[in-house]
């Protein structure tokens, strides 16, 4: 045999090296453990540094954001904020300024619940950030910012999940569904009414959005789409958690940034930071992609809930209005399947009633698709050309979609 000269011998093993590294990554991922921990990324945050004891270290007036804890139906712990308006908190601002530091007994001790309370039209934007760090990590106040100064009426909940910053507990599909189920009962607890409440989500928090607009919508059909034993990390069969026996409620609207249709469908596609892909290389491979794919222990099937939620609006002539938005330049979870998430919307409505679609602008600028159904159901879909995929909920467009799912 011809001996490899220097050069080929060298980009031969390390092409070999780089095969094994990466067979070595995704034999790792199949751990439940590893899978986790890759998908929520809950362990990532800059909480080290105590931002989330002082919210000014990240721009806000003191006092406007009121921290506090809420609990869940299965006996975890969940840290929370409320953000005051921009408008609201200047007409008040020496009263609020003035308050005793955090932490509140709790957020009913607050200025800020007595002047959330008295307005009538006072309305709330439930806020379901993507993975890793905490509710003020990254983009994540800019995005409050941009919505409390969008209008002196809006006010801001959010939450992290079980195991992200101070929360308690283990992050799973089921378990963040219920940690949001958790926070819209407790909005709803404080005597805000459905219609003016809209349900905003980036990235993973599109997942639980979803899963919430449907639980409140459709308890049956949510039911019928939540996790099981085999699938769900940490599965718990109390059937307690997500009780099926209530009224249907309907939101002024869901605004959804960023999302993907399901982790299979993402995963196939997907590249950590941008950059490196997880599972497309096996693209030419596709029984050893299928079978790595069995391996996925959540699913979050988002296409099929929304799909469900817009059935279910039809089918009960209840309101509904998603507004799905992505940008072109998001090089971790591809345009196109915000565009899928729109598509199995369309396909459901279809399948239940006539509607009508109407699609205006054209590559270079912003791309809208809205699908109708009488006044009652609309469906959006927006593709913006900037953003990525953490900016993109920061952004005006954002902001705009949340001012015209309230009718401001």
């Amino acid at each position: 045999m011809v001996p490899l000269q220097p050069i080929f011998k060298k980009a031969y093993l390390s092409l070999v090296g780089f095969g094994a590294v990466y067979a070595a990554f995704l034999l790792a991922l199949t751990n439940k453990t590893a899978q986790r921990h890759a998908l929520y990324a809950h362990k990532v945050h800059t909480d080290y540094w105590k931002t989330l004891d002082r919210p000014e270290s990240v721009g806000f007036a003191k006092h406007q954001v009121t921290p506090f804890y809420l609990n869940t139906t299965d006996g975890e712990e969940l840290y929370a904020w409320h953000i005051l308006p921009i408008g609201l908190y200047a007409q008040h601002e020496e009263a609020i300024a003035s308050q005793e530091p955090w932490p509140p007994t709790s957020f009913k001790t607050s200025l800020a619940y007595e002047l959330l309370k008295i307005d009538p039209e006072a309305r709330v934007v439930i806020n379901f950030h993507g993975n890793a760090g905490h509710v003020a990590n990254g983009y994540r106040p800019q995005t409050y910012k941009s919505l409390t100064s969008a209008s002196s009426k809006i006010h801001i909940f959010t939450i992290d999940y079980r195991g992200f910053g101070r929360s308690t507990g283990v992050p799973s599909e089921m378990g963040l569904i219920t940690d949001g189920v958790a926070l819209v009962n407790y909005v709803l607890s404080l005597g805000i009414p459905p219609e003016r409440i809209v349900l905003l989500g980036q990235s993973l928090g599109t997942q639980v959005a979803s899963a919430v607009a449907l639980h409140f919508a459709d308890p049956t059909a949510s039911a019928a789409l939540l996790p099981s034993a085999e699938t769900d990390i940490n599965f718990t069969d109390d059937s307690t958690l997500l009780s099926k026996d209530r009224e249907p409620v309907a939101f002024s609207g869901v605004v959804l940034a960023a999302s993907f249709p399901s982790l299979v469908k993402l995963l196939k596609v997907y590249r950590f930071a941008g950059l490196i892909p997880v599972l497309s290389p096996l693209r030419v491979y596709p029984y050893i992609q299928s079978v790595l794919l069995r391996f996925i222990h959540e699913s979050w099937n988002t296409g099929d809930r929304l799909a469900a939620l817009v059935s279910s609006a039809i089918k009960n002539e209840h309101h509904l209005n998603l507004q799905i938005l992505h940008a072109a330049n998001d090089f971790d979870v591809n345009w196109r399947m915000g565009q899928d998430n729109f598509e199995s919307c369309v396909a459901a409505m279809k399948a239940a009633a006539d509607v009508s679609v109407e699609a205006t602008g054209e590559w270079g600028e912003t791309i809208k698709k809205v699908a109708r159904w009488h006044d009652k159901v609309k469906v959006e879909w927006q593709l913006l050309m900037s953003g990525g995929h953490n900016r993109i909920v920061a952004d005006v467009p954002v902001a705009l979609a949340v001012m015209r799912a309230f009718g401001l």
